[in-house]
């Protein structure tokens, strides 16, 4: 009986001392809640939407072109045929007997016989010819002018177209109309030679 109780007094003591030598744990200390009030103005952000350019895609083409080359060939120069005048109206010429530019023009047409160194010439006339018309002839120089050699037929009359002629049988002359404008003239026709006839012999 003793020895229980001494064997209890031991594990009482060591149970006494291990009680004291533990290390009581802390508790957690409980965090007090904190209530955060906002009170500045709320910032708000305004979120515009920028539209972004378009894109396209160019797709280009597979085909292959080709670029002619350039060759340098010699030029051809081939020169033009220079221009021959022509008159607006055929039968206007200057003094020398070359065709200019007129809106009127004389032209002989014909000279026939009508008797022994006789004969009668016919022209055509397109224009004004108010003061009539001049003849010039000549059996030496091919185109007689008006100033030169005074050889001439005064014709009166815009509207005539035919006079009588005379001159020597078996002599060739030279004809040409001149439009007499003031004291000078302003065109001639074209340039007629005539052959006066004889008289035809008697058998």
């Amino acid at each position: 009986m003793n020895k229980s109780i001494r064997n209890m007094l031991v594990f009482g003591t060591i149970l006494l001392m291990l009680t004291a030598c533990a290390t009581p744990t802390p508790q957690p200390t409980a965090i007090p809640t904190q209530i955060i009030e906002i009170t500045s103005t709320p910032i708000v952000i305004v979120v515009t939407a920028t539209p972004m350019p378009a894109t396209a895609t160019v797709e280009m083409p597979t085909e292959t072109i080709e670029i002619p080359t350039a060759t340098n060939e010699p030029a051809t120069n081939t020169p033009m045929p220079a221009k021959t005048y022509a008159p607006a109206e055929s039968g206007a010429y200057n003094a020398e007997g070359s065709p200019i530019k007129s809106e009127s023009s004389i032209i002989i047409t014909s000279i026939k016989a009508t008797g022994s160194g006789q004969a009668q010439i016919f022209w055509t006339a397109n224009g004004n010819f108010s003061n009539g018309f001049r003849l010039y002839y000549s059996s030496y120089i091919k185109n007689p002018v008006y100033g030169g050699e005074k050889s001439e037929y005064v014709i009166a009359g815009s509207e005539t177209r035919s006079a009588y002629i005379s001159g020597t049988p078996g002599t060739m002359y030279y004809y040409r109309f001149c439009n007499l404008d003031g004291a000078s003239c302003s065109f001639y026709s074209n340039t007629y030679t005539y052959t006066f006839t004889g008289p035809t012999p008697t058998p």
